[in-house]
């Protein structure tokens, strides 16, 4: 296997709803221990775009996903996991009346022979990430605030034993101390050598905390490069200029 084999690579993906395509030419990669954001406006594609990379398809899907060297094109959502791909889904989707740590444990469902031990180390390593979840691990989900809530969704996607991550708006809603918390934690795990490929509307803190960027805007990516103080500008022209365009076209019609 080559050096430029290993990572997360992404070409020319594809993919939309039913007849309806969203995404037509959208290429990315993530190397083990990076944090990469994916950004662009509301409507853009991104969400599509992690959707189809983790097997999540709604239509036909074109393009090249690769884990490490694996193939992973065309490859089902449960065997995406098993190679250490997990997504992270905006709006949590947890079992909301079941406690923090059944949410855990369901998380490893794809684990299951290798055994309860084995399970129940990895349950601590999440709570070593989240220390609020070692104390609510008896409660019910209904009963976290909106950021344990994320932490626990996290937490699950961690049942799986990724080496990446993909992360949709995982801080959408969160006060600004949370915030923080969660993207210490996503540094922690890139430090642990989990890459992570992170979409988030909060433009000026994902790029403030990941080493690239990948502007999405129609379905394409028309901008990369290295996150630096210059790249803020550069990426929010782009943003809001084609939100500005859309709202513009939507009132002419």
């Amino acid at each position: 296997m080559s050096t430029d084999e290993q990572g997360l690579h992404v070409t020319n993906l594809s993919a939309g709803y039913g007849r309806v395509p969203v995404v037509f030419d959208v290429s990315f990669s993530v190397a083990s221990g990076e944090m990469v954001a994916l950004v662009g406006r509301n409507g853009a594609g991104k969400t599509t775009s992690l959707a189809a990379v983790a097997g999540l398809r709604y239509g036909p899907v074109g393009g090249r996903v690769s884990l490490d060297g694996q193939d992973l094109s065309g490859a089902s959502s449960d065997s995406i996991v098993r190679a250490g791909l997990k997504l992270v889904p905006e709006g949590r989707r947890l079992f909301r009346d079941m406690s923090v740590y059944e949410n855990l444990r369901l998380g490893a469902f794809l684990r299951r022979r290798e055994g309860r031990r084995a399970v129940d180390t990895d349950i601590s390593r999440v709570f070593d990430l989240f220390p609020a979840l070692a104390v609510a691990r008896s409660k019910t989900v209904s009963s976290l605030s909106g950021g344990q809530q994320q932490m626990v969704a996290v937490g699950q996607a961690l049942m799986t034993s990724p080496r990446f991550l993909a992360l949709d708006e995982p801080t959408a809603g969160l006060a600004p101390t949370l915030i923080d918390t969660m993207y210490e934690s996503f540094t922690a795990l890139a430090r642990e050598g989990i890459g992570l490929l992170i979409v988030d509307q909060n433009i000026e803190r994902v790029l403030e905390s990941t080493r690239r960027y990948y502007v999405v805007d129609g379905g394409r990516v028309v901008l990369d490069g290295p996150c630096h103080a210059g790249a803020m500008e550069q990426v929010v022209k782009i943003v809001l200029g084609s939100e500005r365009q859309r709202e513009e076209t939507l009132d002419r019609l």
